[in-house]
């Protein structure tokens, strides 16, 4: 029951708002997804128990696929090294600071490479690891200077107008 507390946890970032609550105004299902927290909840600071309650709210509402589905995702987060977790957690955060243009862009090209092969998508990995050195967890300032759709958010500007690097080849994007 405590590993499905923290996996609701994890869960509640992704979903917007919900009421901050004392625990007799949580329904039934929050109730007892989150008994390992009761005698606490009032101690609990008001945004982590909206957090909290919002989280319980979305697990409730998942079908058996998707909430197989989640705690996967979860058992995979917990087998990650304390360090690259909290780099993640660094990364998301940041990625939340930029401006809805610039992570619309950083989506879509997730969503371009995750519709090329798999064997397309293990190359390109391993010629990126190769081009910047195994890194596992490199932080998310280093990750924005790679990316040419971060502009204007301390970032150095290419050369435009056709311009090329030395080497000869073109610079990302």
């Amino acid at each position: 029951m405590i590993r499905l507390s923290l996996f609701v946890i994890l869960l509640a970032g992704a979903c917007g708002s919900a009421i901050a609550l004392e625990w007799d105004e949580l329904n039934k299902h929050q109730q007892q997804i989150l008994e390992p927290y009761r005698h606490t909840w009032s101690q609990m600071p008001e945004d982590r128990r909206q957090h909290f309650a919002t989280g319980a709210s979305r697990w409730a509402t998942m079908n058996e696929q998707g909430k197989q589905r989640m705690q996967r995702r979860f058992s995979r987060w917990q087998a990650l090294p304390e360090p690259r977790r909290r780099s993640l957690v660094q990364q998301f955060e940041a990625f939340r600071q930029l401006p809805p243009e610039d992570q619309q862009r950083l989506r879509q090209k997730q969503q371009d490479f995750r519709s090329l092969p798999k064997g397309e998508q293990r190359r390109l990995r391993e010629k990126y690891q190769k081009q910047q050195g195994r890194e596992g967890n490199r932080s998310f300032e280093k990750f924005k200077k790679r990316h040419r759709s971060l502009r204007g958010h301390g970032m150095p500007q290419q050369p435009r107008g056709g311009a090329r690097p030395a080497g000869g080849r073109p610079g990302p994007g």
